[in-house]
């Protein structure tokens, strides 16, 4: 089965992410955690790619430089919990929730649950907790309200996945950018071009969805509940936007992710101390543990206890996990026979774009898990954007449009499982409401036809990019590059 110079058969390649599939799939279906199925894979990947003559020694080497590639992932998650207590524990994201809650009205329930679950999943990096935590809040002021739970959801989970997409702070921003090897500033960039438009468009459905129950009548009483607890827990000033402005600032100004989330979390327990009065030792404890919150409201409980260096430690593995796979597939040269013949009849930069995001959607269904989705996509790519001249961010950009914004919708995902258990579903009635998810798809879709922001590499400094709407044309292949070069593309 396996070909010379050490290139495994299509047939050898296929089967072995086909072993992967499965044991996730099953796993996940059966209830078993995610980083046991990738040690499970991780073992019969070795087994399987010994058995047809690949020596230990290289397939480590491989494992190894996969896990490498993480040690920046590894570092930023870390501290993005350090950030996400701080800001709590400071009352940053308190203030946006209980601000948020005094807009609602029936009218406009909908569109301010998709905005209220943006921004605090932007500010925290996670659509389950976003989703746990500001969406269970709307979904029980729609409940009050008369407002089908899955419209409403559907809004929450929108709001949740746009946040969890965009946010430097989020694992998936994260671990795209570094399956990519691109630089996270640059990947959030590309991504509002496309994402930015498709916010629009969902902003625009969900205002017509709650314009049909206008003229319901509505309890305060779950608002106002939720909002005393808030103000009795935290003292809320305008101080408290500090570590949000910071972190903006920073980051349009290019500042390194790890040094602009440790100043803005740092400003966060500062402001813990000086407006919210905590001690410093239960303030300093807050950077390992998170924020516990015992209010006596189950809702605002579970909204506000999160955060720590701990409740990161399960990402973390997953993701160390996920690339010591994809190093020992890249490694053996299962993901480079699988390209090849992808990517073989690719003539355009517009076909690039379609193929990566039609691979990464099936890819993502087939194994039900964005780290190894992200890094597989992530791995089998790079050399194609690479050849064509393309910035790398794009193909990060495209990897979250067909990994994050799906997973929602794959019933044997754990994401949906988790939203369907959260909002008590017993089927994927708020599917068709996740309005945001199919607005992305289809700007990405129709950009991509149109041949708009398909950004290109500055020739001699592939590290930066040309951010021109339509980037320059395409120059030809040199000579030396056609020679190795499929022959399709050669052409």
């Amino acid at each position: 089965m396996k070909k010379e110079a050490g290139k495994p058969s299509l047939f050898l390649s296929v089967t072995v992410l086909a072993v992967i599939a499965v044991v996730l799939t099953a796993g996940i279906i059966a209830g078993v955690p995610t980083i046991p199925l990738l040690v499970v894979n991780i073992f019969l990947v070795l087994i399987i790619s010994m058995l047809f003559g690949y020596p230990y020694r290289e397939l480590e080497e491989g494992m190894m430089s996969g896990v490498k590639r993480a040690m920046d992932c590894v570092i930023i998650l870390l501290f993005v919990g350090v950030l996400i207590g701080a800001w709590i524990k400071c009352g940053t994201v308190p203030m946006i929730i209980y601000y948020g809650l005094s807009f609602i009205t029936p009218r406009m329930l909908l569109p301010l649950t998709f905005v209220m679950c943006s921004l605090l999943s932007l500010c925290i990096g996670t659509s389950l907790g976003t989703a746990g935590t500001m969406g269970v809040a709307c979904v029980s002021i729609g409940v009050s309200m008369g407002i089908p739970i899955p419209i409403v959801a559907g809004a929450a989970i929108s709001g949740s996945v746009l946040g969890d997409k965009l946010s430097p702070l989020s694992d998936s921003t994260i671990l795209a950018s570094s399956a990519s090897d691109i630089n996270i500033y640059y990947h959030v960039r590309s991504m509002m071009y496309t994402t930015i438009p498709a916010v629009i468009i969902s902003l625009v459905i969900f205002y017509f969805l709650g314009a049909q129950y206008a003229q319901v009548a509505m309890d305060p009483s779950v608002i106002e509940s939720v909002r005393v607890q808030l103000a009795g827990l935290y003292h809320f000033n305008i101080l408290l936007l500090i570590p949000v402005v910071l972190i903006v600032i920073l980051s349009i100004r290019k500042v390194p992710a790890i040094l602009a989330i440790l100043i803005s979390g740092f400003a966060g327990l500062a402001l813990a101390v000086l407006v919210q009065k905590a001690a410093l030792t239960e303030v300093l404890a807050v950077v390992f543990n998170g924020v516990k919150v015992n209010s006596g409201m189950e809702l605002v409980d579970t909204m506000l206890s999160k955060g720590g260096i701990s409740s990161m430690m399960n990402t973390i593995c997953t993701a160390v996990l996920a690339l010591a796979l994809g190093g020992i597939l890249s490694e053996a040269g299962f993901l480079h026979t699988l390209v090849e013949r992808i990517t073989g009849s690719v003539r355009s930069d517009r076909a690039a774009i379609l193929v990566t995001l039609v691979c990464g959607i099936l890819t993502v269904m087939l194994v039900t898990n964005f780290y190894v989705s992200a890094v597989l996509m992530g791995t089998m790519f790079r050399e194609l954007y690479d050849r064509r001249g393309i910035h790398r961010s794009v193909l990060s950009r495209t990897i979250e449009e067909a990994n994050t914004i799906i997973l929602p919708l794959v019933p044997w995902n754990t994401g949906c499982i988790y939203y369907m258990g959260l909002f008590g579903f017993t089927t994927l009635s708020f599917a068709p409401y996740v309005v945001f998810a199919y607005a992305n798809i289809a700007v990405s879709i129709i950009c991509a036809l149109a041949g708009i922001f398909i950004f290109k590499a500055v020739p001699g400094n592939s590290a930066e990019a040309d951010w021109s709407v339509r980037g320059r044309a395409q120059e030809p292949f040199s000579p030396e590059l056609e020679e190795i070069l499929p022959e399709p593309l050669a052409e």
